[in-house]
This record gives C-alpha cells, sequence and structure tokens, in this order.
C-alpha cells in the first residue's frame, strides 16, 4: 500500500465521520425544531401571553432552525456524491433483495482495507449485516451490526 492509497483512505474515513457528525447534528435540530412547533410550547406561550399581554416570537428561530437543517441536508448529500458517489453498489452473493440502506453501507466500505462482514437472515430482523473494521496493525478499529429491521422484535 502507498502513501496516496493510506492517505486517501486516510480522507474517506473522516468524510465517513464528518457523515456521522451531520446525522448527530440533523436529529438534535429536528428534536429542537419538534420542541418549537409541540403543543406545549404553544401552550406555554399562551400562558405567557395570558399573563403579560405579549409572548416572545418563536417563528423567527422555527425558520432559522428549519433553515439550518436544509443546509445540513445540503452538506450531507454533497459530501456523499464525493466521497461515495463513485462506489459501484456491492453485489452480495445469493442476495439480490438486499435493502438499499444495507447495500449503501456495505458499498460505502467494502473496499477500504481491513474492512470484512458477513451477511445473516434474521426471522424477525431481516436481513443482518455483521462487519469489522481491523487497522494495519491488526487490531479492531470498529464493529457493529445492522439489521434491515431493528426493532420488529417489538411488534411480537
Amino acid at each position: 500500500m502507498n502513501e496516496f492509497d493510506e492517505t486517501e483512505i486516510q480522507a474517506k474515513r473522516e468524510y465517513a465521520q464528518l457523515l456521522r457528525l451531520h446525522d448527530r447534528l440533523l436529529v438534535q435540530m429536528q428534536r429542537v425544531l419538534e420542541d418549537l412547533t409541540s403543543s406545549q410550547a404553544e401552550a406555554l406561550l399562551k400562558d405567557i401571553r395570558a399573563r403579560t399581554g405579549m409572548a416572545p416570537e418563536l417563528t423567527t428561530i422555527q425558520e432559522a432552525v428549519e433553515e439550518a437543517i436544509r443546509t445540513l441536508k445540503l452538506s450531507q448529500s454533497t459530501i456523499r456524491g464525493k466521497v461515495f458517489g463513485d462506489h459501484p453498489a456491492v453485489e452480495v452473493d445469493g442476495l439480490p433483495d438486499l435493502p438499499s440502506h444495507l447495500r449503501r453501507f456495505l458499498s460505502e466500505r467494502a473496499e477500504t482495507p481491513g474492512f470484512t462482514y458477513d451477511v445473516l437472515q434474521d426471522e424477525v430482523r431481516g436481513w443482518v449485516i455483521r462487519w469489522k473494521e481491523y487497522t494495519p496493525h491488526g487490531t479492531i478499529r470498529g464493529c457493529g451490526q445492522f439489521y434491515e429491521r431493528p426493532y420488529a422484535y417489538l411488534d411480537d
């Protein structure tokens, strides 16, 4: 492995970390927006208005949060297109109906040195991907499992 390959792998890893940060921020912003538009917030503003005759206006804040969410999604899309857009979809032998989110996970990481995975079928949760990523020294950098239907067991 030459220096260029190692640099490219490190850059892709850093972009993947940035995308995870984007995902966490997106979830937090969506929660903030839900809190701003909740019935609890409306009731609180109504109580303040009844007591003081005026209440703070939250529409400007709501619009700013909505704009931040749009900007974050655009940034995510741009990064995904530049980093992962040129990877062909991974075909897992004998599994033509692998869901898109699992197929995308594999296609984004399959060419990374040290990345290994197994695909299993669970009766309740559907397709399961068990993965590990090893460092060049042989230690495990990360591992985990992804499910087609992660919360399916709750329906039983």
